[in-house]
Formats: C-alpha cells, structure tokens, sequence
C-alpha cells in the first residue's frame, strides 16, 4: 500500500509532547524553585532554548496536525508556537531578562497551581488530539 502511512504514526509526536508537557507541569507544582529559576533562562543560552523549544514543539504540531482530531485548530496552534520562538531570537537579552524576572516575581504556589493546572490540561488535550477518531489511514502522495 504505497502512498499510505498510519495516523497511529503520524501522531505520535503530538502524543509524545503531551505527555512530556504533562510530566513539566507536574514537575513545576513539586518544585517550582528548582525547576524555574530565572537565573538559569536568563543568559543568551537560555533565551535560545526557549526559543528552539517553541520553533520544535510548534513544527511538530504543525506536521501532525492533519492526522489529529482538530487538524486546523493545532495548526494554527503550532504556527503561532513558531512564530513566538522566532521572535524569541531576536528578542534582546535585557527585554528576555526583564520578562522572566515579571514572570517569576508572582507568588511561588500560583506558579505551582498554573504549572500543574496548565500542563496536565494542555498535556491532556493534546493527548486527547492526537488520537484520530475517523478512518486509521492517512492518503500521502497522489
């Protein structure tokens, strides 16, 4: 069957990232001090990886989206993951260090409340997309 890939395949990813978005989240609400500290983010490094894991975690949303419950939805979804991390790089070091000083400045159970609240729903979700409820495979190809 030439032309045909499963969606099981195609979807993996999505389902990969959920749950590696679950797992943070839930590590933010055990421990957000050492998860979190702004002095490990706020260097050129750090502003660089955060901006490779928007431009990733948007690119693999974007190239799994038409296997997925909600293909124009994760879509845009991911574009707009993208074009976050591409404004990250060129963000000036001083404006990135400021913004997580902000970010951080709240209060340290917020942060667990939101890290665990968003992750494991965020997680969720995107674990819940990237199952296909209609036909298992996906026409690639002419």
């Amino acid at each position: 069957m030439e032309g045909l890939a499963r969606l099981d395949d195609v979807s993996k990813p999505i389902i990969a990232l959920g749950i590696f978005i679950l797992l943070t989240g839930v590590l933010i609400g055990l421990a957000p001090d050492r998860f979190l500290d702004p002095t490990n983010w706020d260097t050129r490094g750090g502003l660089y990886a955060a901006a490779s894991i928007r431009v990733i975690t948007g690119s693999i949303l974007i190239l799994g989206a038409p296997a997925s419950r909600y293909p124009v939805g994760l879509r845009m979804f991911g574009a707009v993951v993208v074009l976050a991390g591409l404004i990250l790089f060129v963000l000036p070091l001083e404006l990135w260090a400021g913004l997580l000083r902000w970010a951080f400045s709240g209060q340290p159970m917020s942060i667990r409340v939101g890290g665990v609240v968003g992750g494991t729903l965020l997680g969720l979700f995107l674990i819940h997309a990237a199952r296909p409820h209609r036909d298992r495979t996906l026409r690639i190809g002419p």
